[in-house]
C-alpha cells in the first residue's frame, strides 16, 4: 500500500463483551473522532441476530458522532466475545460485511483486542479479568491462540477470586487459617451477623452468589492492609495468572524475553493493585526479561490500533494522536 492510500481513510474499532458493546472511529494519525456505546450480547448464548443488532446500534452513532459516511471507513476491527472456535472469527466478519456494508473487516476474540489496549509492539501476550478472565497470544507471524475454555473456572477473573475470599472466610470460622478481615466483609455484604448465616445465603441464593463480584476493590483492600488469609488468596490467584503466561509462550513457542504481557481489566487497575504487583513480581521471577504492562486505554481503543498495525502504520505515526483523544474522550483505563 502507498503512503497516500494509507493516509486515506478511517479505523472503526468494535469490542463487544455480554455486558456493553462499544464502537469507535480514528483517523489514521490516531485522533479518535467518534465513540458510541450500548447494551452487550454474548452471541453464544443470545444469538448471533442479536449481537449483530448491538454492534450496528454502536457502529450507526459512532460514525454519526464523527462526522463521516460509512463509506470512509478504510478497515474495521471487531472484537467480540465467544469468537473462541475455529469458524466463529469468519462467520461473525461475513455477517458483519452483510449488515455494515463493510468489506476490509478482521473479526478476532475480544481478549485479542485488549492486547493492543497496553502494548507498543504487535506480539506478546494479554490476561483479561474483570468479571471473568481470558486471554490470548499472538505471535511475530501474526499467529494467535485464544485461552477461552482452556481457563478453569477457579480462574474465572473476579467472580471466581470472589468466592474464593469468600470459602476463606469459610476456612477461619473452622480453624483452617487464621482470622481475616474479610469475614465483616462479607458479613456486611449479605445483611448477617454470623458466619453460619452468611453460609446458609451462599449456599441457597444464587443472586447473591452473583453479587460476591462487587466486593473485589474491598478484597485488594484487605490485602493491602496484609491480612494474612487474603494475602494468600492472592498469592495463590497470581501465581496461576503466570503458570497460564508461561504455558502460552511455551504453547507458541514464543520467547518471554521478546515479548509484552499486558494486563487488562478491572481486577488489574490501580498503581498500587496487590493483584497486579503478584503478577509482575512472578512474571520477573520465572520469565526472565518479559516485559509486563497494564493497559492503558479500553479495549475499543485497541481495536482500533490494532487496525492500524494491521494496516502497516508505525506506532510514531498515530500514538500522539491515540495519547491526546483518548484522555479527552475518557478512554484511558
Amino acid at each position: 500500500m502507498d503512503k497516500k492510500g494509507k493516509n486515506e481513510g478511517y479505523i472503526l474499532g468494535i469490542d463487544q463483551g455480554g455486558t456493553k458493546t462499544a464502537a469507535a472511529v480514528m483517523r489514521k494519525d490516531g485522533f479518535i473522532v467518534g465513540r458510541a456505546m450500548t447494551k452487550g450480547a454474548y452471541f453464544p448464548d443470545e444469538g448471533v441476530e442479536s449481537a449483530l443488532q448491538r454492534m450496528q446500534e454502536a457502529v450507526e452513532e459512532a460514525v454519526r458522532s464523527a462526522g463521516i459516511g460509512k463509506e470512509e471507513i478504510a478497515y474495521t476491527v471487531a472484537g467480540v466475545g465467544g469468537i473462541d472456535w475455529p469458524g466463529d472469527d469468519v462467520m461473525i466478519r461475513d455477517a458483519l460485511r452483510e449488515r455494515l456494508s463493510l468489506e476490509e473487516i478482521f473479526a478476532c476474540n475480544d481478549a485479542v483486542i485488549a492486547f493492543y489496549s497496553g502494548a507498543v509492539r504487535s506480539h506478546g501476550a494479554v490476561i483479561c479479568a474483570g468479571t471473568g478472565m481470558n486471554g490470548a497470544l499472538i505471535d511475530k507471524n501474526g499467529r494467535q491462540f485464544v485461552y477461552g475454555d482452556y481457563m478453569e473456572e477457579k480462574a474465572q477473573g473476579g467472580s471466581a477470586l470472589a468466592k474464593r475470599a469468600l470459602r476463606k472466610v469459610f476456612d477461619a470460622e473452622l480453624g483452617l487459617c487464621p482470622p481475616t478481615k474479610l469475614t465483616p466483609l462479607f458479613l456486611g455484604q449479605a445483611g448477617v451477623s454470623d458466619v453460619d448465616a452468611l453460609l446458609k445465603r451462599y449456599m441457597t441464593e444464587g443472586e447473591f452468589r452473583k453479587e460476591l463480584r462487587f466486593l473485589m476493590p474491598q478484597i485488594l483492600m484487605v490485602a493491602r492492609r496484609e491480612d494474612e488469609a487474603a494475602c494468600a488468596l492472592l498469592d495463590a490467584f497470581s501465581g496461576e495468572i503466570v503458570s497460564y503466561i508461561e504455558a502460552g509462550f511455551r504453547k507458541m513457542d514464543m520467547k518471554p524475553e521478546e515479548e509484552e504481557i499486558v494486563l487488562a481489566g478491572s481486577i488489574f487497575k490501580g498503581a498500587d493493585n496487590p493483584l497486579t504487583a503478584r503478577v509482575m513480581g512472578g512474571v520477573s521471577e520465572r520469565m526472565k526479561g518479559a516485559e509486563v504492562v497494564q493497559a492503558r486505554y479500553e479495549p475499543v481503543v485497541g481495536a482500533c490500533v490494532m487496525g492500524l498495525v494491521r494496516l502497516g502504520l508505525e506506532a510514531s505515526e498515530w500514538e500522539k494522536g491515540i495519547r491526546e483523544s483518548a484522555s479527552v474522550l475518557g478512554l484511558l483505563r
